[in-house]
């Protein structure tokens, strides 16, 4: 029997080709479309403070998102991958010049705030493969976006194990493609649901013990 691994092995390959299919002009409208659904959802419009990510290659673009956010006048928060693939957090800068990242995503170059700054954001946004109908979250496989999930806490799911119950969370929201809601992969233990899904389709929201 092929281990579970492998299995989400085959499912990332899966949906890393189908958005290969998809054309330029394609991905751009989808991805407009995803973020003005996004702009308007009420968790996003009363966030003052928002952890998001520079998007790269097939994936949703995240341009606009960012650069919308900051003209609300919204502090906006970007990942820096770690050597051991956690995430540290830097401040969007209108204008600023973004740096080489390690695996290849650009990253932002002001200061580096810790891995504990995602925990003073209102909502944050997360890239992913495919999202399932219960709010399961297909990632590509490094583990970083899980780690910072786990370090959030999943709410009263997590009473009784080990993690500190926490009355502020994040809204955690992934942006993805139509076609990757109602996704069928693999589950481990490990792996951290979202509370909500938004494409081009609109915000789709999980029910979640918060």
């Amino acid at each position: 029997m092929p281990q579970p691994a492998n299995n989400k092995a085959t499912a990332r390959s899966r949906f890393v080709n189908d958005r290969c299919t998809l054309g330029n002009q394609e991905r751009r409208e989808a991805s407009s479309a995803a973020v003005a659904c996004l702009m308007r959802a009420p968790e996003l419009v009363k966030s003052k403070i928002v952890c998001a990510y520079v998007s790269f290659g097939t994936e949703p673009d995240t341009r606009g998102l960012i650069e919308g956010l900051a003209g609300r006048g919204v502090t906006v928060l970007l990942p820096v991958l770690l050597a051991d693939r956690d995430l540290d957090w830097a401040r969007y800068e209108p204008g600023r010049e973004f740096e080489s990242g390690r695996l290849g995503p650009r990253e932002p170059a002001g200061e580096r705030l810790g891995v504990d700054a995602v925990r003073d954001a209102d909502a944050m946004i997360v890239p992913a493969l495919a999202v399932s109908a219960d709010g399961q979250r297909l990632g590509r496989g490094g583990g970083s976006y899980d780690r910072v999930l786990a370090r959030l806490g999943d709410g009263d799911a997590d009473q009784g194990a080990g993690v500190e119950h926490r009355e502020h969370r994040p809204w955690v929201c992934a942006l993805v493609f139509d076609h990757e809601l109602d996704a069928e992969f693999p589950v481990e233990p490990h792996d951290r649901p979202v509370d909500a899904a938004c494409s081009a389709a609109g915000v789709v929201r999980f029910s979640r013990s918060r």
